[in-house]
């Protein structure tokens, strides 16, 4: 298996993945940096509403292989529900 980086940036943070996980196959990769960005929003959604996170995954000779992106974001319809939520 080969071993991968997922390094984590938004607008106010960017972290460097030193350790990297090992991936059987380029889905493996795809699979791994979505759940991360999933489980990085799950902790505080809000924080992240209408501004996107991204993983730059790269490989072990520092090459980037692949960029995930997640983008949150809410929008009322309804003038009801828009004030109901202040």
């Amino acid at each position: 298996m080969a071993r991968y980086f997922f390094d984590f940036h938004d607008l106010h943070l960017s972290t460097r993945d030193e350790e990297g996980t090992e991936c059987a196959n380029p889905r493996a990769v795809s699979s791994e940096a979505l759940i991360a960005l999933c489980q990085i929003a799950e902790d505080q959604p809000e924080r992240y509403a209408d501004r996107g996170l991204n993983l730059i995954v790269r490989d072990s000779n520092n090459r980037t292989v692949l960029t995930a992106c997640l983008n949150l974001s809410t929008v009322w319809h309804a003038e009801q529900g828009a004030s109901q939520a202040a």
